[in-house]
């Protein structure tokens, strides 16, 4: 990748690319052509909470009623707020496309290079897991309705028309009249929601994956500094013919590149997490629930179960990468350790000295600027998770 659009081009970032098209993120293209992505994506993402609410505030029967309602609300919820949240930090994300681009026009030898692109490669295939797997959830929720209108007998009756939808939505009395122009939209809806996520996450995805390549490119050039050095070297060289101060400054350099671009992921991202992880703690507890309500009728099981997986498995997605971040960024403080840090000059070891002090703090991804993404904090979600679990249990 020797130019800026081979970059784009490649495999690694297909997915991401593909997703934000669709959904109207990607920033390279013209505004107009954009917004002609996002309006409508956006639109039948969430509009069909007006509906929902509706049937919640008018047509629910019962507690298992709200059970079956809430966690379709909660994910509308989510990844509406994902697409509004992305548009609107449009030039972050620009920011980091450029990063990227400057990043890889930067890299000076073959093993850099070899180092980036398996990050990369990985990256690409934690996407390409994620928008099948994602895609598929999407099917097999749309699979309910689809079964339920093979299996069951064609009736006027309201209530059995809002059981064979995929969501349970408030249409008044045209529900019958007009179900399958109302079942296609909640079609474009599931649609809409599995674009918006692919999109957002599979881009944080990259970007992580990106940014613990540049640690690793780092950490490889401080590990060989003195290494052809020996027990004879200058301690005092002129400053142009220190070849180990200069290697050592250009990380440096780098390395605070990196950093900087850590935080704009952050700042991107981190009020998505906040609504994410708060509102899929609720909604993967209530899925449990109806789970349990639902263990002697199997098709009842098919969706809960669908969201519950999803929901679980879009957690860990998040909380793992900001745990690579978090691994990664002491990559630097690692391999100057390993490194013949000793065979160096005195301004060498300096320069080395501030790149081990600045990895004492890592690089973190947060929710909100409140906790720390990690696989421990991971842990605590779903602790807690199974704490409203057990609350909601009790109202059974």
């Amino acid at each position: 990748m020797t130019e800026r659009k081979d970059i784009w081009r490649s495999r690694y970032y297909t997915i991401p690319r593909l997703y934000m098209t669709l959904a109207g993120l990607w920033p390279y293209h013209q505004i107009s052509n954009r917004y002609l992505h996002f309006v409508p994506t956006f639109i039948i993402c969430s509009i069909i909470l007006i509906p929902m609410l509706l049937y919640v505030l008018i047509a629910m029967t019962g507690l298992e009623d709200l059970f079956e309602c809430m966690p379709t609300i909660l994910i509308t919820i989510i990844f509406s707020f994902k697409l509004a949240s992305l548009m609107a930090n449009s030039e972050k994300i620009k920011a980091c496309l450029k990063t990227i681009e400057n990043d890889w026009l930067s890299l000076n030898t073959d093993s850099e290079k070899a180092i980036l692109q398996r990050h990369a490669a990985y990256g690409q295939y934690l996407t390409m897991f994620y928008a099948v797997f994602m895609v598929m959830t999407g099917l097999l929720y749309m699979l309910k309705s689809i079964v339920l209108i093979m299996m069951e007998d064609t009736s006027n009756s309201t209530k059995l028309a809002v059981t064979k939808l995929p969501f349970r939505v408030e249409y008044g009395q045209k529900i019958d009249q007009y179900f399958y122009p109302i079942l296609i939209h909640c079609y474009l809806t599931v649609y809409s929601h599995v674009t918006a996520t692919v999109a957002a996450d599979t881009f944080y995805i990259s970007l992580i994956q990106h940014a613990c390549g540049m640690f690793s490119v780092v950490g490889h050039t401080l590990e060989h500094i003195g290494k052809d050095m020996n027990a004879n070297f200058n301690l005092k060289p002129d400053k142009i013919n220190d070849y180990n101060y200069n290697k050592a400054l250009d990380c440096l350099r780098r390395h605070l590149h990196v950093m900087e671009f850590a935080e704009l992921i952050e700042s991107t991202f981190t009020n998505i997490f906040l609504v994410s992880v708060s509102l899929n703690m609720i909604g993967g507890s209530i899925c449990g629930i109806q789970v349990l309500m639902n263990l002697n009728d199997a098709k009842d099981i098919i969706a809960p179960l669908a969201i519950y997986i999803a929901q679980l498995i879009h957690l860990f997605l998040q909380f793992w990468q900001a745990q690579f971040l978090l691994d990664y960024s002491n990559v630097p403080y690692e391999s100057i350790c390993r490194a013949n840090w000793y065979y160096t000059s005195d301004r060498c070891r300096k320069l080395l000295l501030l790149i081990m002090n600045r990895t004492v703090s890592p690089c973190r991804i947060t929710a909100g600027k409140v906790a720390t993404l990690s696989i421990e904090s991971f842990g605590v979600v779903l602790k807690t998770s199974m704490s409203y679990f057990t609350m909601l249990r009790s109202f059974q």
